[in-house]
């Protein structure tokens, strides 16, 4: 465990401290925990000079200090908070004793975490990329690298927009492997998906519009809506995606749509190309905007990746949103919006009303990821990984299919999901089971009889995904002989 340095003390109370200031204001930050234990403290002479007392009175004080257990010191070597310091409870605040006054709508906000990433990834909570097999070594000297040739301008960067460079790289790779032709200048960096979808509805929605949305959906999609104050039409999705019949005859007056084509999210369905097609000459009709959502479209397991709305979309109606945080690293923070030109610059000044723009280290260093084809090779070599990944789960599922489980039979994403018709079996056994399962039901806004158990593991080992899915097996079965008995 590394120990802190370079503390700074605390402020005496009064503008001219005697000793008994200082040792109380010390003692206090030790009891409390405001210096932590092992952490180096000032020498005398520079906490005299911060205090403005005598170098003599500051030796008198850490002495004390000394003699009473809270100070270590060593000839040589300096003063350190001692490490075996038994400590009181914390004493609360009035902050904390009183309890906050959340609003109606940030309390059903605050309830919504299904944007935040577990704190231990385990079967089946893991839907992000596997750091493990990421070259690390690759990107640590191409970070460098980029440290380098930023050097003082990476201080005064501020572009909400984005690095052009990345910009740049972003373009090329959209129009490469997904056939988006568009002008780097169309696109604008975000640190997360989710953020770009905030930006968007705020920008794009007034106060009571109508959106529509797939049914089941996103949770973090419904959150951006509901922040921009929109109201929520749900559209039933089916093995053919969102259903265009049932959107023509509930969404006629919706300003706008947010749809996962790709890889249906959570059900895994792709949107059919007639469909697709359907509801672009559709929307192209009545004015509206489509947000395409390809949260994973690199990891279509068969073939090549499905071709992207936008790509599609004669009309211009359709804004894009990708994410490099899904196919790099989870802590990468890098994700973009394709939009038309008429937008970047309000979407780039709202931007900056939330939390500026993005640090450019990793912009230019991902660029650089993405230019000298590093990319491409982790693309392929992740298809690879995730294939395999899947397809073990899928065979260690197959205990459960004569019980009546079903999942989707196309190979794509990071997450299978597992369904029963009888949706109070399901909700038994994610009872019964001690593993991290959501449920399909958490997804929908209909209410139905059947229900599913949605499975991510892209974040976990093969031997870890084997266990868990033997795990569900046996917490299905023994659910079900309950159920019987």
């Amino acid at each position: 465990m590394r120990r802190p340095r370079g503390v700074f003390l605390p402020r005496p109370p009064v503008a001219r401290p005697r000793r008994g200031d200082l040792h109380r204001a010390l003692q206090s930050a030790l009891l409390d925990g405001v210096l932590a234990a092992g952490a180096r403290l000032p020498s005398t002479r520079q906490a005299a000079a911060d205090y403005g007392v005598s170098r003599g009175l500051m030796e008198e004080v850490y002495a004390q200090l000394t003699d009473e257990g809270f100070l270590e010191r060593s000839v040589g070597r300096g003063t350190f908070v001692a490490a075996a310091m038994p400590r009181p409870a914390v004493r609360a605040g009035i902050a904390e004793r009183v309890a906050p006054i959340l609003s109606h709508r940030g309390r059903a906000l605050a309830s919504n975490a299904a944007c935040r990433e577990p704190d231990v990834l385990r079967p089946f909570n893991a839907g992000l990329a596997d750091a493990r097999e990421f070259p690390w070594a690759q990107w640590t000297r191409l970070e460098a690298r980029a440290a380098r040739e930023l050097a003082r301008t990476a201080v005064a960067f501020a572009d909400p927009r984005g690095l052009p460079a990345l910009r740049d790289a972003i373009a090329r790779y959209v129009a490469q492997f997904r056939g988006i032709r568009c002008d780097p200048a169309q696109i604008v960096i975000f640190n997360s998906a989710q953020q770009a979808l905030v930006c968007l509805a705020v920008l794009l929605l007034n106060r009571g519009d109508r959106v529509w949305i797939e049914d089941p959906s996103y949770l973090g999609a419904r959150a951006a809506f509901s922040l921009a104050g929109a109201a929520l039409t749900p559209i039933s999705v089916d093995a053919g995606g969102l259903r265009i019949d049932a959107l023509q005859r509930r969404a006629g007056r919706a300003r706008l749509g947010y749809l996962t084509p790709s890889n249906q999210y959570p059900t895994g369905v792709a949107l059919t190309l007639d469909r697709r097609i359907a509801l672009l000459d559709w929307n192209a009709s009545r004015g509206g905007w489509i947000i395409e959502d390809d949260y994973d479209g690199e990891f279509r397991h068969d073939g090549q990746p499905l071709t992207p709305l936008h790509a599609l979309d004669t009309h211009g109606r359709t804004i894009y949103i990708g994410t490099l945080n899904k196919s790099m690293f989870v802590s990468l923070r890098l994700a973009f919006a394709v939009v038309p030109h008429a937008i970047v610059e309000p979407l780039a000044n709202l931007r900056t009303q939330l939390d500026g723009f993005t640090a450019p280290l990793h912009q230019l260093a991902m660029s650089r990821f993405m230019d000298e084809g590093h990319f491409a090779a982790h693309l392929r070599r992740m298809r690879a990984v995730y294939r395999a990944k899947r397809a073990a789960l899928v065979d260690a599922l197959q205990p459960l299919a004569s019980a009546g489980w079903t999942w989707p039979s196309a190979p794509a994403g990071m997450h299978v999901l597992l369904r029963h018709e009888d949706g109070r079996y399901v909700r038994d056994v994610a009872r019964a089971s001690a593993l991290d399962l959501a449920l399909l039901s958490r997804y929908r806004t209909t209410r139905r009889s059947d229900d599913g158990l949605f499975l991510r593991f892209g974040g976990l080992d093969m031997r870890t995904i084997v266990d868990g899915a033997s795990a569900l097996s046996r917490a299905a079965g023994a659910s079900l002989n309950a159920a019987i008995s």
